[in-house]
């Protein structure tokens, strides 16, 4: 497979965040990547990776943090060398490749149950064999069992829609959290990015005893309509407060979404995030 050189005036802005950055690129260059189609591309996290540049929002990862700098500037201040991560619906990885890099000493948990984005993330992963990653082909819910993963978006969206089903898809494990991590020896959690296309409060579920004694340090969860106000309450019970980062980049706790569809920061109240 082809490994492509992105436009010059692309390589000299790649490392440099302003506003509006992906929008702007995508303006300027998105044409052009998406003739590319499928090839190894270098990313603006430094690490080269294999994209579907057809798709615009793996074209934002050649273009500079993907889905914007705030949370991604945040996690480097807040994760330390040695830190453990988990990255559950981890996709063919977007965000693990700039996360991965921020944790030479610790240890990122991938997990992806769908069987086409696990391979192509493995394969991006043996091309980046210094990363810290383990790869684990499950996905996370309220108890071990049996369902199935279906895939409604379109062809170039590689799974970044797929939902859990019970009766159509692809047959996956469900496993919970807190007992995938004990059978690895990992008592406490610093960052847990949970994005599952609305089975959240079950993969929350999943780790009841990690956030009932308030071992996972941060969540960064995918808030949607009913379901995010039904997270916020969930984590809100077991003393994790909501943040949202603002349009100027600013962490300010918050008591409700403050958009139908929007990304929030938890953390329990012995962590406590300054607001910034």
């Amino acid at each position: 497979m082809k490994t492509i050189a992105v436009p010059w005036a692309l390589r000299l802005i790649q490392g440099l965040d302003f506003p509006n950055k992906l929008g702007i690129c995508e303006r300027l260059f998105g044409s052009a990547l998406a003739k590319h189609g499928i090839c190894w591309a270098p990313t603006a996290a430094g690490l080269p990776w294999k994209l579907d540049l057809r798709n615009a929002t793996l074209r934002w990862t050649v273009y500079g943090k993907y889905e914007g700098a705030p949370f991604l500037d945040w996690a480097r201040e807040f994760l330390r060398p040695e830190a453990v991560v988990v990255d559950s619906g981890a996709n063919i990885g977007q965000m693990l490749l700039y996360l991965a890099q921020w944790v030479p000493n610790g240890k990122v948990f991938a997990i992806e149950p769908g069987k086409h984005q696990a391979d192509w993330l493995e394969e991006c992963l043996d091309a980046n064999p210094l990363l810290p990653v383990e790869l684990i082909r499950i996905g996370l819910g309220a108890e071990t069992r049996e369902a199935f993963l279906e895939e409604p978006g379109q062809e170039d969206r590689h799974g970044s829609w797929n939902r859990i089903s019970t009766t159509d898809g692809e047959r996956i494990n469900l496993v919970r959290l807190d007992e995938l991590l004990s059978s690895r020896g990992v008592a406490r959690i610093d960052l847990w990015k949970l994005d599952v296309e609305g089975y959240e409060i079950p993969a929350l579920q999943g780790a009841e005893h990690l956030l009932r004694d308030q071992r996972i340090r941060a969540l960064y969860v995918e808030l949607d309509g009913d379901n995010g106000r039904a997270i916020i309450r969930h984590l809100a019970e077991r003393g994790y407060g909501l943040h949202l980062f603002k349009r100027n980049g600013k962490l300010q706790s918050a008591k409700a979404m403050d958009h139908e569809h929007t990304y929030g920061l938890f953390c329990c109240a012995i962590e406590g995030f300054a607001d910034r």
